[in-house]
């Protein structure tokens, strides 16, 4: 499905891979319950889709689970794949809902602990297309940003958005690193109270960059 431009493939980084088997032979294998076709599937793309999961959730051994529930619903679902979807499409698709609903599920018991729990959040369904569900959320995440402060949106774009380090933003920005942290963890908290108010799993990502400091 094009997003922007770009399949699913090339937007969340998952690399051509070859096999012996066009797709609709794969998916009648699988239909067939061929666990030699499945364990190759798993041997050729469970490090790409490792790699797309722990992007949005940098939690090891969270990742690790969410891999092994996506090729285990793989192997569930097996009997209702449509020959007109592609193997790789599927796997990224349902790796994207899964992870978003586990972020859900943080943000979920992050907000309880905090006695701020709203009365219903809802999943991500699979009625919802990846392109629909990531452009949303991408979209509510630069409105919020485009709001912040010019310096703060600064830092925090090189910083939360760029991966540079605080030290290369102070470089960039002409203020010292401390000074870098500071408008960081200042944006951190004008973004996460506008998206308790706006979009539950906004709120899950801004939490998780939070988590993990840049050096």
């Amino acid at each position: 499905m094009p997003i922007c431009g770009q399949n699913i493939s090339s937007l969340y980084n998952f690399g051509s891979v070859m096999t012996t088997l066009d797709n609709n032979e794969l998916i009648q294998a699988l239909r067939n319950g061929d666990e030699t076709v499945f364990q190759q599937l798993y041997d050729q793309y469970s490090a790409a889709v490792f790699r797309n999961i722990f992007r949005l959730l940098p939690r090891q051994q969270d990742a690790e689970d969410l891999l092994q529930s996506v090729f285990l619903k793989l192997w569930e679902s097996r009997h209702r794949l449509a020959e007109e979807q592609t193997v790789d499409g599927w796997l990224f698709s349902t790796s994207f809902y899964l992870t978003m609903n586990r972020l859900r599920a943080i943000a979920r018991d992050r907000l309880k602990d905090m006695g701020e729990l709203p009365a219903d959040i809802p999943d991500i369904t699979e009625t919802e297309t990846v392109s629909e569900t990531y452009m949303q959320k991408m979209t509510l995440l630069h409105k919020a940003v485009n709001l912040l402060p010019a310096r703060k949106k600064q830092a925090f774009e090189l910083c939360k958005m760029e991966g540079k380090s605080y030290q290369e933003a102070a470089v960039l920005l002409g203020v010292s690193e401390d000074t870098v942290k500071d408008y960081v963890k200042s944006a951190m908290g004008l973004l996460r109270r506008q998206a308790l108010q706006t979009d539950l799993l906004v709120y899950a990502l801004l939490t998780l960059y939070s988590a993990n400091a840049t050096s």
